[in-house]
């Protein structure tokens, strides 16, 4: 087999191989929107990657990797593409904040849970940090493609959130992808970063109010219409943003049991081994107070942002009263006749 890691995609590419006539064949056609993929190879002697496009084009990998008789490795990331009807979207502004603040809810839905669940991340943020959002995403258990906003990473502690939109690339702009992604997925919830930013990073607070603003934008035919008229209008029943409202409101978690589908650990553990994958931010931190704090789940999201706890920010589905489940009142209700049956 053949595993590709794109740093730079070209505008179009295949995998070809030699026909043992000295000539060349197309094989398999990439798919420009997965970054990380893996091809079957089987008996191949030689094997080029070719820019299809005819223009002038850049092409550069993170890595290549071929294999020969053998069982591939459970590393080698084959992804399923994100359901058209997700449980689930969790929404963050940059690749690893999904671990860091949301880790925790991730690996028991998407991975214990097997509900259907997508992430989108608002920026790449690097070309490196989108290979390492998917080795993150693929180490903690998730097996649908991520989806991946072109908006600027804007490093802002200090401004407000009309200047965050500004300098991300506009409110119209930001507000008009997260109302095509909830369009485009149709999930029940959306989770997304907590309103004060988590530490006070305005690109979170931007985030979470972007979710909010598309609650009602999605639902709304008048409101960015192209991509109505592309997936229709949709409502989603609840969201959720990260230590949003009264602590007697939250929705709250346990992460700390060993689980059989995370391989005995538990969803902090895998997601503190799943953030591991994220190499550039290792050592990159925070100081607080004068005491610098690494980036890592178990400060960042245990000790002093709680990955456990979430707000109900919008629901079309009422309160919610056992606060123990992100999907409360968005299930349909089986009859004991039905169930009988």
């Amino acid at each position: 087999g053949l595993y590709l890691c794109f740093e730079t995609m070209p505008d179009g590419y295949a995998v070809q191989r030699e026909n043992g006539a000295g000539e060349w064949e197309t094989v398999y056609t990439g798919d420009p929107e997965y970054y990380h993929v893996f091809y079957a190879a089987d008996g191949w002697r030689r094997i080029r990657i070719y820019a299809t496009s005819g223009n002038r084009t850049a092409m550069g990998f993170n890595e290549v990797a071929v294999f020969g008789e053998g069982k591939i490795p459970g590393w080698v990331q084959r992804w399923e593409p994100a359901p058209e009807k997700a449980d689930i979207l969790f929404l963050v502004a940059h690749p690893d904040d999904e671990l860091l603040f949301l880790g925790g809810a991730l690996a028991w839905y998407g991975v214990e849970k097997q509900k259907k669940v997508t992430v989108a991340y608002l920026t790449k943020a690097s070309n490196t940090r989108r290979s390492e959002a998917l080795n993150g995403l693929w180490t903690l258990g998730i097996r649908t493609y991520p989806e991946f906003g072109e908006f600027r990473d804007v490093y802002d502690m200090g401004s407000s959130l009309k200047r965050i939109y500004t300098d991300s690339g506009g409110k119209e702009e930001i507000q008009g992808w997260v109302t095509e992604l909830y369009r485009k997925y149709r999930p029940d919830v959306v989770v997304t970063q907590d309103p004060d930013g988590e530490y006070g990073h305005m690109q979170h607070k931007m985030v979470a109010d972007a979710a909010e603003a598309a609650f009602s934008l999605a639902a709304d035919p008048a409101a960015f219409p192209e991509s109505a008229a592309r997936y229709g209008t949709w409502h989603v029943m609840k969201l959720y943003q990260h230590l949003y409202g009264a602590p007697r409101d939250w929705t709250q978690f346990n992460w700390d049991i060993p689980l059989a589908s995370l391989g005995g650990k538990t969803v902090n553990e895998k997601a503190e081994e799943a953030f591991a994958e994220h190499v550039t931010q290792q050592g990159q931190g925070r100081v607080s107070k004068g005491v610098f704090a690494a980036f890592s789940v178990a400060e960042y999201g245990v000790k002093r942002y709680p990955n456990t706890a979430f707000g109900l920010c919008a629901s079309r589905v009422g309160p919610d009263t056992a606060h123990d489940d992100l999907l409360e009142n968005t299930l349909p209700v089986v009859a004991e006749d039905e169930e009988d049956e």
